[in-house]
């Protein structure tokens, strides 16, 4: 059986643009982070949403986060808002990781109970 490929970790930033100081600032250390720890980021603009965004839930990002940003997103569940602490959030991603492996391994030992 070929290694398995460790679960990525997606992040999603909701930010002000460039007009917001802390939003730079948070997307400078979580560039830090991924030096050391990879993950997916994706970044969303609430004033200025992707293009293809659904209206609807654009609005809704906004409306919650335009006192709050920046805002970090686990698997669509807030980790972070403000400031960003590499430290912390390492041990969030760590944590995110071990739980997919452990539920990974746990899966496949059901599988191989089935097969037998």
């Amino acid at each position: 059986m070929p290694p398995r490929i460790p679960p990525i970790p997606r992040l999603t930033l909701y930010t002000g643009g460039k007009e917001c100081s802390l939003c730079e600032v948070a997307k400078h250390e979580l560039n830090l982070l991924r030096q050391t720890t990879p993950f997916e980021l994706t970044l969303w603009n609430i004033r200025d949403p992707p293009s293809g965004a659904d209206p609807k839930e654009a609005k809704k990002w906004r409306r919650l986060y335009q006192y709050d940003i920046p805002v970090l997103h686990l698997d669509e569940k807030r980790v972070q808002k403000h400031r960003i602490d590499r430290s912390a959030l390492s041990k969030v991603l760590e944590e995110w990781r071990a739980t997919r492996l452990r539920e990974e391994s746990e899966g496949e030992a059901q599988e191989g109970l089935r097969k037998e």
